[in-house]
């Protein structure tokens, strides 16, 4: 019997209903140790060949595909983003890798801001976001830009702020200056989950602001990033689905899933009482269809038509990670559906589901 390797997928992204990119880290890596495993699934090869991998040595935070002009294939290619702004582009006649100047928080050229969280194509180009109100386009070959510093953090600023004379240390002032301090940061620290848009003058950006977990929802008009608002006090936006320009989705923590666009406003849906995480939406079957790793994980759909709201039919097979049939954690974190095909990534497994019936797609490493 093969050894399973002691690996987890982290993150997956498909390119067509016949090719899916899976990463996976190490489940004992160090939580700063950088490693990165890409694979890369093809079901027109058959098997050993229809999984391959590159290791990288950074970790590997985003996926996309990109239909590049300056360097053409007929499906795109897939782009990879690490925490630390390093951007790899998986072009069959030459990998190459650029660099987020500024981007990251361990890197030489580090400005402080923190990781980014999320590349995607919008549009021409690519954009990237994450930490510190960072959001960024690319304008050519290594030629990566701050789209906008309106919501940038400032490093420094918790420093600067600091009064001349410091308060006694423990002191009942210097207790009351910390608390101050921390529920009142010097500069808005802004981390964004997602961006999508239909086109790049009409951009939106999702995620939380500390402390605590405060809804952030943001709209580019091709010229000024406007801040819109939100009708959750708490919660943590995660993934966003723009069905057309007067129908944007998003969802969060907490089982947050709101509804509108940046003209006529957003208003929350109302699910069942419950506390999912939920990462991303996909549109499949004219639903929409939620994955959720804990509280409790699964695979969710909507149907915006009737309101109804419940686990994807027909279910999820048993995932590798359940001892216990019943065990409702550890579900999927990925699901997107492309060419009729909805493929679901879990921390130990692949499926595909073809609109008739579920798949396990068998991999050499697990």
């Amino acid at each position: 019997m093969k050894t399973k390797l002691p690996i987890d997928f982290t993150r997956a992204y498909a390119r067509s209903g016949k090719t899916l990119a899976v990463v996976a880290t190490r489940d004992n890596a160090e939580p700063f140790d950088p490693d990165g495993r890409f694979y890369r699934y093809d079901r027109d090869d058959l098997p050993p060949q229809d999984w391959t991998y590159s290791d990288f040595g950074f970790h590997i935070q985003s996926m996309t595909v990109y239909h590049s002009a300056e360097h053409p294939t007929p499906d795109g290619y897939f782009v990879l983003l690490s925490s630390e702004g390093d951007v790899y582009h998986t072009y069959w006649k030459e990998n190459f890798q650029e660099k987020i100047q500024g981007a990251g928080s361990w890197s030489a050229d580090s400005r402080g801001y923190g990781r980014l969280t999320r590349i995607r194509e919008i549009g021409q180009h690519l954009y990237a976001c994450g930490e510190g109100g960072q959001i960024y386009v690319r304008k050519g070959n290594n030629d990566w830009r701050l789209l906008t510093d309106k919501l940038l953090l400032n490093p420094n600023a918790q420093e600067e702020a600091k009064p001349e004379k410091e308060p006694e240390f423990l002191s009942p002032e210097w207790q009351e200056w910390v608390t101050r301090s921390a529920l009142n940061p010097a500069s808005r620290d802004i981390l964004f989950f997602d961006i999508n848009g239909l086109s790049e003058e009409a951009i939106y950006l999702c995620g939380e602001e500390g402390p605590g977990t405060k809804p952030v929802l943001c709209f580019w008009d091709g010229h000024e990033l406007h801040e819109l608002k939100i009708p959750i006090p708490v919660a943590a936006l995660t993934g966003i689905y723009i069905e057309n320009p007067d129908s944007v989705w998003i969802c969060g923590r907490e089982g947050v899933l709101i509804h509108g666009s940046h003209t006529r406003g957003f208003s929350p849906v109302a699910l069942r009482q419950q506390h999912n995480l939920f990462h991303m939406i996909t549109p499949y079957r004219e639903k929409l269809v939620m994955a959720a790793s804990v509280r409790p994980g699964g695979l969710y759909e909507y149907d915006p038509k009737t309101g109804t709201f419940g686990r994807f039919d027909p279910p999820l097979p048993r995932l590798s990670n359940r001892d216990d049939n019943e065990s409702i954690d550890n579900g999927p974190f990925f699901a997107q559906a492309i060419e009729n095909v909805l493929w679901v990534v879990t921390s130990k497994d692949v499926f595909r589901f073809d609109g008739a019936a579920w798949e396990r797609i068998e991999h050499p490493d697990l």
